[in-house]
């Protein structure tokens, strides 16, 4: 009988080491064998062991590979099966007793699993026989399959969890991301439309600080030609935003990490681990630190310097690509608003520039623009020769930064190196620092000094400008000198047009003046007589002469938007009666004071009403809409209703008074026509008078929207 201890056990196995154990025991109780061991096929290189075993039995090594096909043909329900009936000539009794025995696991074809037992007593093993007790080796054989699948299904399981695992970490990773991402656009829109490059500085250290979360930040920008950089903004040892524009540091105090990665490496952001951190140029802790490397295409613009003073939380991945893509928004943002403020500049100066009439007022517009706008200490224009033997002051900058007239002084070409060296690269901005600052011949202070000669289109000099830091002693950053290159460009070439107008001017003014007076009589004659020929002497309005007059000024606009074109015509009511009871001096009366009403009524000076009959008058108007010249219409026949000029031959007042008509149409220039505007307005001048007269019509015609 299987004891039910043992098959409680067996049953309840989770493992195959149990399993083993509990195989062992029964098989050590039953045959009493010596030495028990659980193998699996080798395949392959590599040593193959016993898995489990009880005792020593023999290698594995010792096994011939025929063993492994002969074995390999039996299954789990042939029992237990002595290895004396092996055809697969093995001697195996020189390694192990005559009675061993062996019997099949588990015979999955990717791992069969065999289990040995030598020296069994064959008393026992025909007595377990006889019993059926090795019926048991199926159960535990069965039982041995189940926790191998078990345990396969379980590895399997672990393996989608894991996989399940990673894929929910990569998802709230990416989640991360995108949100990381999306505080980069919000704060890169934040900053996108500063007033000028100096307030980007300020809003782009404020916004790595306070939005993106790190603790220091400062913009500096980089002078590759001088080989040194300089301060903008940047965050004290508190966390509040203070000014660096005095800072300037050469290249050469750069660790060698940064150095590299300005000018070999690709990457953008640079991090620097257990390195000092500095303000000022002073170390005042240790930590991480950070270059955000800006640049234009291949131009390196600057970085944004950080640490981790205040806090002293490492950087994460997330933090790091929250920089770089912050870096190359906000490298864009830099290059378009310095694009935008050198256009602005450009156009500014341009203006202020060509507003002045001589070659003085130039200079003094641009030592006043060079000083308000550019944010230069001290400017000054100098005059020369084609041959460039003297300079002739302009105007300047005194010690107190006030534009001043220097109109007296005047020298010879002084033989300076900043002179010399200007004259060499016309039109470039040459500088010397730490050099002495004069002013009148007289040593004023030291720093650094800039000066640029001016060249016309066939490089004959024109002009020197000079500046220097004298007051504020801020540095000469490449962005300044830039600045000065082409505020340069703008002045010399307003120069030479003042210069040649001034000429011009010079040789056309007595011939000017004699024109002029020999003009002025014809011009006025002209005038009076072009006046006389548009005017009704009677009435002081238009005749039609300017009624035509201005419908050719019509004709030469070119808008080809449309507009309303609208015709006011005024018919006096029974004019004749009028004439024929009290009058045509009386007559000519009443016209005088309907003239004076309806040239009241014009909104502008393009606008004439004109007399084109005995008592009908017209009035043009562009532009009004259909209502206003209904109101406009009605107001003129108010108005001369309210006049009271007696007529008591009149058949509907007692009074004078018009009937009038008016048309407003919407047309577009091309299809303008007067004719089909006269009839329009005509047709409805002769509806007020069928009405009863002393009356208002008119028609509109417009275009409707869909």
């Amino acid at each position: 009988m299987f004891p039910r201890m043992l098959l409680k056990n067996i049953l309840s196995a989770r493992n195959q080491r149990f399993l083993a154990n509990s195989l062992f025991q029964y098989i050590d109780e039953l045959l009493g064998a010596e030495h028990i061991g659980v193998f699996k096929e080798p395949k392959g290189e590599g040593t193959n062991g016993f898995l489990y075993s009880k005792g020593e039995p023999a290698d594995l090594s010792l096994y011939p590979d025929t063993f492994w096909t002969w074995i390999a043909q039996f299954d789990t329900s042939d029992g237990l099966l002595p290895l004396k009936m092996n055809t697969c000539q093995w001697q195996y009794n020189q390694h192990m007793s005559a009675e061993s025995y062996v019997f099949m696991l588990d015979n999955h074809p990717e791992m069969r699993i065999y289990l040995v037992a030598e020296n069994v007593n064959p008393e026992l093993v025909s007595s377990a026989n006889q019993n059926n007790e090795l019926e048991a080796l199926q159960i535990i054989a069965a039982r041995w399959q189940c926790v191998r699948a078990e345990t396969e299904a379980a590895k399997e399981f672990k393996q989608r969890d894991i996989k399940e695992a990673k894929y929910l970490d990569v998802i709230k990773q990416r989640e991360a991301f995108i949100e990381n991402m999306k505080l980069v656009q919000q704060v890169a829109v934040g900053i996108s439309n500063p007033a000028n490059l100096d307030e980007l500085y300020r809003m782009a250290v404020e916004a790595v600080r306070d939005q993106l979360g790190f603790d220091r930040a400062v913009f500096m920008l980089l002078d590759i030609k001088k080989r040194c950089f300089s301060g903008t903004y940047g965050t004290d040892e508190e966390g509040r935003t203070a000014s660096e524009h005095h800072t300037q540091y050469d290249l050469h105090q750069l660790e060698e990490t940064y150095i590299d990665a300005l000018f070999e490496g690709k990457e953008s952001l640079v991090i620097v681990e257990e390195a000092p951190l500095y303000t000022a140029g002073n170390v005042i802790g240790q930590g991480w630190n950070g270059m955000l490397i800006l640049r234009d295409d291949q131009e390196i613009i600057g970085w944004i310097a950080l640490d981790n003073y205040i806090n002293r939380t490492p950087i994460t991945t997330y933090q790091r690509q929250m920089l770089e893509s912050f870096g190359s928004l906000l490298s864009q943002i830099y290059i378009r608003k310095r694009q935008e403020q050198n256009v602005r500049m450009l156009h500014a100066s341009m203006v202020e520039l060509s507003r002045c009439m001589t070659v003085s007022e130039v200079c003094k517009s641009a030592v006043t623009f060079a000083i308000n706008r550019l944010g230069i200490d001290r400017f000054a224009v100098f005059l020369t020769d084609k041959g460039c033997t003297h300079m002739q002051g302009t105007w300047g900058t005194d010690i107190q930064g006030n534009v001043v007239d220097e109109s007296y002084y005047r020298s010879d070409t002084i033989d300076r190196s900043i002179v010399n060296a200007a004259r060499i690269n016309p039109n470039d901005v040459v500088f010397e620092e730490s050099v002495p600052i004069y002013h009148d011949f007289h040593i004023v202070g030291f720093g650094w000094t800039a000066m640029t000669m001016l060249v016309d289109n066939n490089g004959e000099p024109v002009a020197f400008i000079a500046a220097d830091n004298l007051i504020k002693r801020s540095p000469l950053t490449h962005q300044l000198r830039e600045v000065i290159r082409m505020f340069a460009s703008n002045l010399t070439e307003v120069l030479l047009r003042t210069r040649a107008q001034e000429a011009i001017h010079e040789m056309n003014e007595n011939l000017e003046r004699e024109v002029k007076a020999r003009t002025r009589d014809l011009q006025k004659a002209n005038e009076q007589l072009e006046v006389m020929a548009k005017m009704d002497p009677l009435t002081r309005l238009g005749n039609r002469r300017m009624l035509e007059a201005s419908l050719e000024e019509l004709c030469l606009e070119n808008d080809e938007a449309r507009q309303h074109y609208g015709l006011i015509l005024v018919d006096i009511d029974h004019f004749g009666l009028y004439n024929n009871h009290y009058g045509h001096m009386q007559g000519d009366i009443a016209l005088m004071r309907i003239g004076n009403i309806l040239q009241h009524h014009t909104q502008s000076g393009s606008e004439v009403f004109c007399r084109i009959g005995g008592e009908e008058f017209a009035l043009l108007v562009t532009n009004q809409t259909p209502d206003r010249v209904a109101d406009l219409a009605e107001c003129v026949r108010k108005c001369i209703e309210g006049e009271q000029i007696p007529h008591n031959v009149n058949t509907c007042s007692q009074y004078l008074t018009v009937s009038v008509g008016y048309a407003v149409l919407e047309l577009s220039q091309s299809e303008f026509s007067f004719d089909r505007l006269y009839c329009e307005a005509d047709d409805s001048l002769y509806k007020a008078k069928e009405l009863g007269r002393n009356q208002v019509s008119g028609s509109v015609h417009l275009i409707e929207l869909a």
